[in-house]
């Protein structure tokens, strides 16, 4: 049964939707646990938008928690504080407020961009990583068009103001390939999530997206001009990553996947036959993936510990 509620991260409150026990958090006197699996939405929805994983999630032993972002839905929407750091410290903050010392975390879309600023910036609090749809260091503007139209002033907010619904939906339709995985009530809610705060989601855009094509252009100055050029190598994490996509993704095409999953030394997981929405239109797959990467880390830590625990013996017996 799902539960929802609010939780502080910083100076952000999220609401959250949380699936599996303990919901929110322990009992006083518990231990704090490493079973749960953040789970951070993209744009243009909100946290319901995992309502098809999560369940598969809690059968498999783990307790969930959907937030939405800040700036979408339910959430704080201030006006400033959506710069990577800002985000990650508050994701962090977010996982040890719901009684976790560490956190598988899993983005889509922007969820993706923030989960990987946690990641960078917290690594002590991200038992792994999963990232879906999401672009690192890449993007394809001709296929993304409506970043520089979101980069606009002033008229992005009167539109989704006025006609959040219908812009809703066809920003879904043209990103999704089976549009039938939205209803008209998960539709609804996502308008509405998106006409809440048009201005907070939007800084998304304003402040990350501009940030990602600044780099893009240094590295392409870089790589045209050999004084100037950085080595070449993953822009590697202290976590293990998986990078999940869909092979017929139209807004951020499949073919940025693979030098995502190398930029991050990553296992790429491409879903054949699904766009950008991977957790919706394929919810199975994307559950299994984010399962095997949990299982893989639960094995290499239980190796580890053997490994310590044998070392540990040995060093007293001599």
């Amino acid at each position: 049964m799902w539960r929802e509620g609010y939780v502080s991260g910083g100076k952000t409150r999220f609401f959250v939707r949380a699936l599996g026990s303990p919901s929110f958090g322990l009992d006083e006197g518990e231990t704090p646990t490493e079973d749960l699996i953040l789970l951070l939405h993209g744009w243009p929805q909100d946290s319901s938008s995992w309502r098809l994983v999560a369940p598969r999630l809690v059968e498999a032993g783990y307790r969930v928690a959907c937030p939405d972002l800040k700036g979408f839905g339910r959430s704080d929407a201030p006006r400033k504080g959506y710069d990577p750091e800002t985000l990650g410290d508050e994701i962090a903050q977010l996982i040890r407020n719901l009684h976790a010392r560490r956190a598988i975390v899993v983005g889509h879309d922007w969820g993706g961009a923030v989960a990987l600023a946690t990641a960078f910036r917290h690594p002590g609090r991200v038992r792994a990583l999963a990232t879906a749809s999401s672009p690192f260091r890449q993007i394809d503007l001709l296929a993304a068009w409506h970043i520089p139209l979101l980069n606009l002033p002033i008229v992005p907010e009167i539109a989704f103001r006025v006609a959040g619904r219908p812009l809703t939906r066809g920003v879904i339709r043209y990103a999704a390939v089976d549009d039938d995985v939205f209803p008209r009530e998960v539709m609804d809610g996502y308008a509405a999530a998106v006409r809440a705060a048009p201005k907070g989601w939007l800084a998304y855009y304003r402040t990350l997206s501009r940030r990602a094509l600044l780099d893009l252009a240094i590295r392409r100055v870089r790589h045209r001009t050999s004084f100037l050029s950085a080595p070449e190598g993953p822009h590697r994490l202290r976590v293990p990553t998986t990078v999940i996509w869909g092979e017929e993704d139209p807004a951020t095409p499949f073919h940025l996947a693979s030098q995502v999953a190398r930029d991050l030394d990553a296992t790429l997981i491409g879903i054949p036959g699904v766009g950008h929405f991977v957790h919706e239109e394929a919810p199975d797959a994307v559950a299994t993936a984010i399962l095997d990467l949990a299982r893989w880390v639960e094995r290499a830590e239980r190796e580890r510990a053997r490994s310590q625990h044998h070392h540990h013996g040995h060093e007293q017996a001599v």
